[in-house]
């Protein structure tokens, strides 16, 4: 089998929050640590922070309560208060692997006063045999629903 004949749909999730795009955009990098699920991290222990370094090429990584530092990947583009297009380097297993790549895109639309965060996930079929289980959970409510909601009620709060 080869990913060409196994294409996974990307896992698309989209939120609207209350803050204008620019404020939204701030609050989803450089406040990441302040909103990301505590049980969702890589490292040994939990995690004090999540780096989105503020430019392409950029790390991308969690540091966890005792200043070690697990990459997830890095930024691939940086366009504040339109779009964050980063390079997710976990694989299937939840580890980090400089070898392999998918793209997770959020792109902030204004609302007036509010904006829509779309998020997609996409390469998925790169998983290999695992793709269709890491797509499931991606999407379920542990995934990227739950991740999306912390973040929008980060925005109430910082509002």
């Amino acid at each position: 089998m080869t990913a060409q004949h196994n294409m996974i749909a990307p896992v698309v999730r989209t939120v609207r929050v209350a803050a204008d795009a620019r404020r939204a955009f701030d609050v989803f990098v450089a406040q990441m640590g302040r909103w990301w699920p505590a049980d969702h991290h890589i490292g040994q222990t939990a995690f004090k922070d999540i780096v989105v370094e503020p430019r392409a090429g950029g790390r991308f990584y969690e540091v966890g309560e005792e200043g070690s530092e697990c990459d997830w990947g890095y930024v691939k583009v940086y366009k504040p208060g339109e779009r964050l297009l980063l390079a997710w380097q976990l694989n299937a297993e939840w580890v980090f692997d400089p070898e392999f790549e998918v793209e997770v895109e959020v792109t902030f639309t204004p609302l007036g006063e509010q904006t829509e965060v779309r998020l997609e996930h996409r390469n998925i079929e790169r998983y290999g045999e695992k793709a269709p289980e890491v797509a499931a959970s991606i999407s379920g409510e542990d995934g990227w629903p739950e991740i999306l909601n912390c973040f929008r009620q980060c925005c109430v709060e910082v509002v």
